[in-house]
């Protein structure tokens, strides 16, 4: 009896040994290319911007030629208020794609327009708008062409072509808006309507 019952417990623990064995020598296999750009846009939708940042930069560490990671890494990083860095991305997407991609070009206006580099961004959402007057970002469509057209706006007014500033505003917000931009009080006017576009 007692020799059975030595022999059920060396049984037991060698097949607890082996199974336990077994499962250390499984891993889960490495995400793809493929799936670390999935992961970034699951990210990005659920607004974790740091961490869809760090799986669009870990697919392109696995392949460089990963042009859609760069494009999700240009958004992640421009969610961050990181515009130089976004800037980076969305220029790298476009200098590898031959097709025209209006979320990247986008993008990259709101990028330029974070750093102030004010005439960079209306020539490039200029270009924007004139391709898609109704462009809306495909991961986000409360981002749209009034955005971009916010943006020409104030950056028109940050290069102090109050005219055009206005004639933009005018188009896209409020048409019966009419300062006098030649006068400080009515520049004022305007800044305070396209500041009160960002807050309201």
């Amino acid at each position: 009896m007692k020799r059975r019952w030595i022999i059920g417990t060396v049984v037991l623990f060698s097949s607890l040994i082996l199974i336990c064995g077994c499962g250390k020598d499984e891993k889960p296999p490495k995400p793809t290319v493929q799936d670390l750009i999935n992961q970034g846009w699951t990210k990005f939708d659920a607004g974790k911007y740091a961490g869809a940042s760090a799986d669009f930069n870990a697919a392109i560490g696995m392949s460089v030629d990963t042009n859609e990671a760069y494009l999700g890494l240009g958004w992640a990083e421009l969610r961050q208020s990181h515009g130089g860095l976004a800037e980076n991305a969305f220029a790298a997407y476009l200098l590898k794609v031959t097709d025209t991609n209006d979320d990247a070009k986008a993008g990259l206006a709101f990028a330029y327009h974070a750093q102030q580099k004010f005439q960079n961004a209306i020539d490039t959402a200029n270009i924007v708008l004139l391709s898609v007057p109704n462009w809306k970002f495909s991961h986000d469509s409360r981002i749209d062409s009034l955005d971009l057209a916010l943006i020409l706006a104030q950056s028109y007014y940050g290069i102090g072509d109050y005219s055009q500033s206005l004639v933009v505003y005018q188009r896209y917000f409020d048409h019966n808006f009419n300062p006098d931009i030649n006068t400080d009080a009515g520049r004022e006017e305007l800044a305070d309507k396209i500041e009160s576009k960002y807050t309201g």
